[in-house]
């Protein structure tokens, strides 16, 4: 499958399925146990939050404190609805580098309040993602690594063979409870080292196999959206 550019706030796919959890050192980090969940737990990012590579990440008005969460993607092929682990390969149609940007803030304050939290993760540019690698382009998605520096400096690396959940079992759960069609992304989880990132600053993503082979990069400076009203 030829990579294929993303469009500038738009997705060819329905819908942006974003995993929580599914990494133990950064459930820890935010304040939890490092047990892996029964189930996997995911949130849904809408496609007006996506951006391609180049493109600013907006900080919005009114939020205080925006982190960064680099993350492997997987690009649904085709309709997926109760594919099992052993055929997930079945649905693959590629991959993608992407970031799970997270006003920190809001996120906290809705979940003091017991509130959803979509506010927090749907901004416009909260959802950089790179070109579609192919499918065949990652032999085993347990094997890659993801780095994150931010003007240049480490803030994320960690190993996807530290996924609490494999990417054969979120695509089976996942299409357990929903269809997924053409295009969808499963975003698998951040590692350990998010952390807050300011406008005038410039993140730099970098996929790449346990031998240092990089797959696939992204960057994207980050701006200031305003003050609020």
């Amino acid at each position: 499958m030829a990579a294929a550019a993303l469009p500038r706030r738009s997705y060819w796919g329905s819908k942006i399925v974003a995993i929580g959890k599914n990494y133990a050192k950064h459930k820890v980090e935010m304040g939890g146990t490092a047990e892996r969940l029964e189930k996997p737990m995911f949130f849904f990012k809408p496609n007006s939050s996506v951006i391609a590579s180049g493109e600013p990440i907006v900080r919005p008005a009114g939020c205080k404190e925006l982190h960064h969460e680099v993350e492997l993607g997987v690009v649904i092929k085709g309709r997926a609805r109760n594919v099992s682990a052993a055929d997930w390969r079945s649905v693959l149609g590629g991959w993608v580098l992407g970031l799970d940007m997270t006003a920190r803030d809001w996120q906290l304050e809705a979940k003091k309040a017991g509130a959803p939290w979509s506010l927090s993760k749907g901004c416009d540019s909260f959802t950089p993602l790179t070109t579609v690698l192919p499918a065949d382009a990652i032999a085993d998605p347990a094997a890659m690594t993801l780095r994150l520096r931010v003007d240049g400096k480490e803030r994320q690396f960690g190993s996807t063979s530290a996924m609490l959940h494999s990417v054969p079992e979120l695509i089976a759960y996942v299409t357990s409870v929903i269809t997924l069609e053409d295009g969808d992304v499963i975003l698998t989880g951040t590692p350990e080292g998010v952390a807050e990132v300011a406008p005038g600053s410039v993140i730099s993503c970098e996929l790449a196999d346990e031998a240092g082979t990089v797959a696939a990069t992204l960057e994207c400076p980050v701006v200031d959206g305003g003050s609020s009203a």
